[in-house]
């Protein structure tokens, strides 16, 4: 694993995290104006980059993160963020940054696939997401785009994740068959590890009414954390609105981590 910098030091801390088969740099398109307000530590993946090893599990990606917080001797992380399976591993790392004693004061997860599929769909969705992977290299991202397994992902709006499958694209020759695999099994083993009263207060969950994970997960969200929140954007697809409404976005970012 490795890991970017953005921001002054004197800034909050802000650790973002990516979805799966995501570089670093597909959050670009937020981290440059969160730069301005927060001290943002982004890792990258093990498996998403010449040269790594390939991605392991989401506790072991977690562990790796922590001990690079306590190196820098970081005591507080102002707001933990992650993107659809960057949640899961997000959710993972905020139990473990408690466990140490590292306060995290704010989570906002968009787009949780926060499930537990049962044995053949895993190995389905692992034969769709390896099939999707190796057909992106060397394709063009206009090619990508049209791909229909991501159509029903973004509820018929791909076009807007064009920052993040223009990142995909750069790093889908790295993207290994064991990779695949472990990626997707982080996807879809989740366990909802448990958190107190005044933790889940701090969560705070992002959804499009139309995208998938909203419509499987919402309900097992509210019922493992009845207290944290939940905000609906309505008939917004996979972390579309993010795309679509950046600017908006960014200001809510700030506006929760106050």
């Amino acid at each position: 694993m490795r890991f970017y910098e953005y921001g002054s030091k004197s800034c909050p801390v802000m650790v973002m995290l990516t979805g799966s088969f995501c570089p670093a740099k597909a959050l670009e398109y937020l981290y440059i104006p969160l730069s301005e307000r927060f001290h943002i530590i982004l890792p990258e993946y093990n498996g998403h980059y010449a040269g790594s090893r390939p991605f392991t599990t989401r506790k072991h990606e977690a562990t790796l993160i922590v001990k690079y917080l306590r190196r820098k001797k970081i005591s507080t992380v102002n707001m933990l963020y992650g993107q659809s399976m960057g949640s899961e591993i997000g959710i993972e790392l905020m139990r473990q940054l408690i466990e140490c004693g590292i306060k995290v004061e704010h989570a906002v997860f968009d787009g949780a696939p926060l499930i537990k599929l049962s044995v053949p769909y895993k190995m389905f969705m692992y034969f769709k997401f390896r099939t999707l992977t190796k057909l992106m290299k060397g394709r063009d991202v206009e090619e990508v785009i049209n791909y229909r397994f991501l159509n029903k992902f973004t509820n018929g709006d791909t076009a807007s994740l064009r920052p993040l499958i223009e990142a995909l694209v750069t790093i889908a020759p790295y993207l290994t068959d064991e990779t695949v695999r472990n990626e997707t099994e982080c996807c879809y083993t989740f366990d909802f590890p448990k958190f107190s009263t005044s933790v889940q207060k701090r969560m705070h969950f992002l959804y499009g009414s139309g995208e998938k994970a909203y419509k499987t997960c919402h309900k097992l969200v509210k019922k493992a954390y009845p207290h944290a929140k939940m905000t609906v954007f309505r008939d917004y697809g996979h972390m579309t609105y993010s795309v679509r409404n950046t600017e908006k976005y960014v200001k809510m970012l700030i506006s929760i981590s106050a």
